[in-house]
């Protein structure tokens, strides 16, 4: 059975910690990781990250190929958003520096 994928809207890190644990929670038998990557532009349908736009396929299938994980898919915004200095998944706890990132969060 491939990866349980946990889509996730453009939030804050507040919302996210706790679709995290509710995550954890549904699914304490399996390997969750988290996947930061550049949300896509509604006016071309592509994410503003060519890294992103790359790495995304190669990360979709690799999940879709493991059983008992679940991937939570974590949009950072805009290309202006994720630039902020004060982006909220920079001084969270998950302190994201760059995107494409892949964070192993729970066995």
């Amino acid at each position: 059975m491939p990866a349980t994928i946990v889509p996730v809207p453009t939030i804050d890190s507040t919302h996210l910690r706790e679709v995290v644990e509710q995550t954890v929670k549904e699914h304490s038998n399996k390997d969750v990781y988290l996947y930061f990557y550049a949300s896509t532009d509604p006016a071309t349908g592509v994410s503003w990250c060519p890294d992103c736009v790359t790495s995304d396929p190669i990360v979709k299938s690799h999940f879709a190929q493991l059983d008992n994980t679940v991937l939570i898919d974590v949009p950072v915004g805009d290309r202006p958003t994720w630039k902020n200095p004060n982006n909220t998944y920079r001084h969270s706890e998950y302190k994201i520096n760059s995107v494409p990132t892949l964070l192993h969060w729970k066995t």
